[in-house]
């Protein structure tokens, strides 16, 4: 399935809020910037990333903010130690 809008989709909203924490994981975007919250969309009914708006709850707790920095220390190692 496709959205008229090209965004990526995900079928439900925790499919999408994983990405959106794997997301952040992956790339060191500043506070405030990036992808940053996950929505319905009104054409498809899929869910998507926006950069718009308040910051989706999760991001801001500190269980999730350790991940997001674990699994930030292990792909800086994984491309480091690639050989």
């Amino acid at each position: 399935m496709k959205c008229s809008t090209g965004k990526r989709i995900y079928d439900t909203e925790r499919e999408a809020i994983d990405a959106l924490i794997d997301l952040r994981a992956r790339n060191n975007y500043r506070k405030g910037s990036g992808p940053i919250n996950v929505y319905q969309c009104e054409d498809c009914g899929q869910w998507h990333f926006t950069s718009k708006g308040p910051e989706h709850e999760l991001l801001g707790l500190e269980t999730v903010q350790k991940k997001i920095a674990d699994d930030r220390e292990a792909l800086y190692w994984e491309r480091k130690l690639r050989f």
